[in-house]
C-alpha cells in the first residue's frame, strides 16, 4: 500500500520534466513556426520566391542557370549563375563554390554534379546563411526547395497544415 502514494508523488514531480522534454511546454519555445510552403527572400538578388519545405532533403536547392565556372590558379572555383523571380526579372550572382555534390537524377539512373554555394535568405522572419545547390528546377512547381540544412540553421519548426505563415522581409 505504501508504494502507490510513492508512485503518485514521483509521477507528479516528473510530469513537468516529461512535458518539457517532449516540447509540450510552450513558455520557453521561441522557435519560429513555418508552413510547408513559404516565401523566401534572396538577399543578394533582392526578390522573393516561393519555396517548398522538404525535410527529406538534406540540402537546399535553388532554380538557377549556371553560366560560368571560374577556376583560379590556386585551385579555387567561383560560379556565375542567374536566378529569376516570378515576373521573369533575372539577377546574375557570383559565389565561391563551397563543394560539388552528386544528386540522383529523377526517374533515371545516374547522377548530376551540382555546385554548392552559400546564400543569405530570409525565411520565417529570420535571416539565414546556408548552403544551396544550384539546379535546373524549371520543371518543378517551386523554384526553391528548403532542406534540413536551412531548417537547422534557422532553428525552425514546421506546421504541415499551414502555408505562407510569415511575410518574407526580415526584421
Amino acid at each position: 500500500m505504501r508504494i502507490i502514494p510513492f508512485v503518485i508523488i514521483m509521477s507528479l514531480f516528473s510530469l513537468p520534466l516529461i512535458t518539457q522534454a517532449a516540447g509540450l511546454n510552450n513558455q520557453n519555445d521561441v522557435r519560429p513556426v513555418i508552413g510547408w510552403l513559404e516565401n523566401v527572400g534572396l538577399e543578394d538578388a533582392n526578390f522573393i520566391m516561393k519555396a517548398r519545405i522538404d525535410t527529406g532533403a538534406g540540402l537546399a536547392s535553388l532554380n538557377a542557370q549556371v553560366m560560368e565556372i571560374k577556376r583560379s590558379k590556386n585551385g579555387s572555383e567561383r560560379v556565375v549563375f542567374s536566378v529569376q523571380d516570378a515576373s521573369g526579372r533575372k539577377t546574375i550572382l557570383e559565389r565561391p563554390v563551397e563543394k560539388w555534390v552528386n544528386i540522383k537524377k529523377k526517374g533515371n539512373t545516374g547522377f548530376m554534379k551540382r555546385p554548392v554555394v552559400k546564400l543569405v535568405m530570409c525565411l520565417g522572419g529570420k535571416k539565414v546563411r546556408a548552403r544551396v545547390n544550384l539546379a535546373d528546377r524549371s520543371g518543378f512547381l517551386y523554384p526553391m526547395l528548403i532542406g534540413r540544412n536551412v531548417l537547422k540553421a534557422g532553428d525552425f519548426m514546421i506546421d504541415p497544415q499551414t502555408t505562407y505563415t510569415h511575410e518574407p522581409p526580415c526584421k
